[in-house]
């Protein structure tokens, strides 16, 4: 199985995969035959896990994974834009895999909170960002299609992920009641691989950028070094 959650991340949780998705996805995600056909989203989705609900819950995760898709569609322009100067492109590209990656593992935290596993009282205090951040983003995209040099697209990168869209993901992650949710590794080392990658790769583009990269890095205490 291949995907944000593989085989192995399900294999090591198995009392939290079944408690949340029952035993079908369960043995689907584990057993050899289905390892290198489907991802693990393909999975809930022909158990029927990604129903429309109409939900306030759903639609308040509808709204966080828009930010996450829109946030990719931004970097994957950068990397078309940036493929004939060396190591730019494959930067950018790599950032829009990491935000399809954060999308899928909302549409997993969706499906579980449809089945109850939800704290809403936790994501209240992030619930206010979600218009100012899909007006923020309304903005960006704009600004993106104006941008031709590197310099001022990592500039825009920097304020994207120095804006609130990244603890609003942390927020719905940590406003699911799944165990599923807390135990897994893909869920637990997102959001750290992912500023790592942007403290690291942006300086080595753009040295000029430190200070913002410094200060952006200071939001995110657990990988400031």
């Amino acid at each position: 199985m291949v995907g944000a959650i593989t085989s192995w991340d399900v294999f090591a949780h198995p009392v939290s995969t079944i408690q949340c998705f029952g035993w079908r996805v369960f043995f689907r995600a584990v057993l050899p035959s289905s390892r290198r056909e489907q991802t693990f989203l393909g999975l809930l989705q022909d158990a029927g896990f990604f129903r429309e609900t109409g939900s306030e819950v759903s639609a308040i995760l509808d709204r966080c994974i828009d930010l996450e898709i829109r946030a990719k569609h931004v970097y994957a322009a950068f990397a078309k834009r940036f493929a004939e100067q060396g190591l730019p492109g494959p930067f950018f590209a790599g950032l829009a895999e990491q935000e399809q990656y954060h999308a899928d593992l909302l549409q997993v935290c969706r499906s579980a909170a449809l089945r109850g596993n939800w704290r809403a009282n936790l994501f209240n205090p992030w619930q206010d960002y979600l218009p100012r951040l899909q007006q923020q983003m309304d903005a960006v995209e704009a600004d993106a299609r104006r941008i031709d040099s590197l310099e001022d697209a990592l500039r825009l990168t920097i304020r994207i992920e120095s804006s609130e869209v990244n603890q609003v993901f942390a927020g719905a992650l940590a406003a699911s009641d799944a165990a599923f949710v807390h135990k897994l590794r893909p869920f637990r080392e997102a959001m750290e691989a992912h500023m790592i990658y942007l403290a690291e790769r942006i300086p080595e583009l753009a040295p000029e950028l430190m200070l913002d990269c410094r200060e952006m890095r200071m939001k995110f205490p657990r990988v400031c070094r």
